[in-house]
């Protein structure tokens, strides 16, 4: 048996007499309420549950026309919430090669060169997910690899959790790269020892190519987004704060509310220069949409070295990075954000630019009508001791995705780059939620792997960090109870509760009693989304 703190916990709400209309029996049920930590059964109505308990208590509720679904044993939990997805770049990854799996450059060559066998001259081919220290030659590939594979059609393939890719001739000369380009600032265009290009773009050079790329019509985008909440819902996920990144995105967004396609509960984060889109965008009553959020970044990535610090990167003492914004337009931006009654998220990784976004946030605030929302820092990397007590001061939600900060540590090798002494506040996730800062968990997809389990898995079992690993319990509410209260909606979500949304996962094995290292293995049997059954396992590969 495990205990779990009390946290924005609420009682049980007057038992309903009305019979339900579905019941999930016969289950561990992990609440993260409090008062009511463990059940066996759920009743549902409509798209809310109506009542918690024991089998028995629930046997009342179950008439004539009851579904009763039998748990036999599972784990259930609240649905699992992300926080950070960018749902139509998801959607188009799921068209590209995948290449995680791939351990030689023949073999990459091979799977390329099948693809794009019958394609149409100059259709793009793009891919992800390749590893060179996993390849047999133990060599980045090049140029030549890939023009041996497909030299019609243009070809662009990224590395596994890095900016990098590969692209070929084709896609050179699309792109318009020659040897004598312009190297763009934060960016590599990588050249052999005759001065001739290799292929190999990084950081902001690949912006070059991928530009250039064509962009599927609307109606295969709504295809191709369709696709990925179906493989949201899979993960089992029942909410997604939608990252939006254009106008097209917003409508896309807009259409598949419409028509009711959205399978998921979408909280949609706009990017500050368009929250103007705000006042035309909202619905009536709609329960599986809310115009959420308005995104600020204050700085760049500690990948490319662009995240502001106070101090130089340690192998790189001209590089402190740089804030995108003037403290003056940053304030400027929040108060535009706050006007549109959305929620502040500043993405801001340095400390710097954390520092910056803090006082700015302070700053703009004043005076301003009560909050709607508490604020939030997308993505907080390189805090210290005064930092997190300022969040802790203001209330500022810390939204952090775990896949990228194991990227950070594995991938960026972040000790390099930022010092031993620095990098012991690289997302300290066990100080923060002591100090009592709400966090909240997302995944950065397609950036990152969507799996929440493998999330919690990773913050459980951190060796990078073996000082701030966290429990499952606080691994789980920051997917849940304290996603639930990033976006302010833990009255309708967030734990399994009488009066909330029936938003519910059930897992093939309990994350409490299996072994730490093997969370991520925890399928996902069935995941429920106002009541209906979204996802079952068992249909997969009928």
């Amino acid at each position: 048996m495990f205990s779990i703190p009390n946290h924005r916990s609420k009682r049980p709400r007057e038992k309903s007499t009305l019979k339900a209309e579905k019941v999930f029996k016969s289950g561990k049920i992990v609440t993260m309420n409090s008062f009511q930590p463990i059940a066996e059964a759920v009743a549902t109505r409509g798209d809310k549950i109506i009542r918690v308990g024991t089998n028995q208590e629930i046997a009342q509720l179950i008439g004539e026309k009851t579904e009763v679904v039998d748990l036999n044993g599972k784990t259930m939990i609240p649905g699992f919430i992300d926080v950070h997805v960018h749902v139509l770049d998801f959607g188009k990854t799921l068209q590209w090669l995948e290449l995680t799996e791939v351990k030689s450059i023949r073999e990459l060559q091979s799977i390329l060169k099948e693809h794009a066998t019958g394609s149409p001259k100059d259709r793009w081919i793009v891919g992800r997910g390749w590893d060179e220290t996993q390849f047999k030659e133990k060599r980045l590939p090049n140029l030549s690899d890939l023009d041996l594979a497909s030299s019609n059609n243009p070809v662009i393939l990224f590395r596994e959790n890095s900016l990098m890719c590969i692209v070929n001739g084709r896609a050179l000369e699309l792109a318009g790269i020659t040897k004598s380009t312009v190297i763009p600032q934060d960016g590599m265009i990588d050249k052999d020892a005759t001065g001739e290009l290799t292929g190999i773009l990084s950081g902001a050079a690949t912006d070059l190519v991928w530009t250039k790329i064509s962009e599927p019509n609307e109606d295969e985008l709504l295809e191709l987004v369709t696709l990925a909440l179906d493989k949201v819902t899979e993960a089992g996920i029942t909410s997604v704060h939608w990252v939006a990144l254009s106008a097209r995105e917003i409508s896309i967004v807009r259409k598949l509310c419409a028509r009711r396609k959205l399978k998921v509960r979408v909280f949609l984060v706009l990017p500050a220069e368009l929250v103007d889109e705000a006042p035309v965008f909202q619905l009536d009553d709609d329960s599986m949409l809310c115009l959420g959020g308005g995104m600020i970044v204050a700085d760049g990535y500690l990948a490319a070295k662009t995240a502001a610090l106070f101090q130089p990167y340690t192998d790189e003492p001209s590089k402190r990075g740089r804030l995108s914004l003037s403290q003056k337009r940053l304030v400027s931006e929040i108060k535009r954000v706050l006007k549109a009654n959305l929620q502040l998220v500043v993405q801001a990784m340095g400390d710097k630019a954390i520092d910056a976004s803090l006082v700015a946030i302070e700053s703009a605030s004043k005076g301003a009508s009560p909050k709607n929302f508490p604020h939030r820092i997308e993505q907080p990397a390189v805090l210290n001791p005064t930092l997190i007590e300022e969040l802790k001061r203001q209330n500022v939600v810390a939204s952090v995705q775990p896949c990228v900060v194991a990227s950070e540590f594995t991938v960026w090798k972040a000790e390099e780059h930022l010092g031993t002494e620095r990098v012991r506040w690289l997302y300290p996730l066990k100080t923060l939620v002591d100090a009592g800062v709400n966090v909240a968990a997302g995944s950065d997809c397609p950036m990152e792997p969507l799996n929440p389990l493998l999330g919690i898995q990773t913050v459980v079992t951190s060796d990078f960090h073996p000082e701030e690993r966290i429990s499952v319990w606080e691994a789980l509410r920051m997917y849940t109870t304290g996603a639930a209260y990033a976006s302010k909606e833990e009255t309708l979500k967030g734990s399994i509760e009488a009066g909330k949304f029936a938003d519910m996962t059930v897992l093939s094995d309990d994350p409490f009693s299996v072994s730490p290292i093997d969370i991520a293995k925890i399928a996902v049997e069935l995941t429920v989304v106002g009541g209906k059954i979204v996802f079952t396992r068992k249909n997969q590969g009928q």
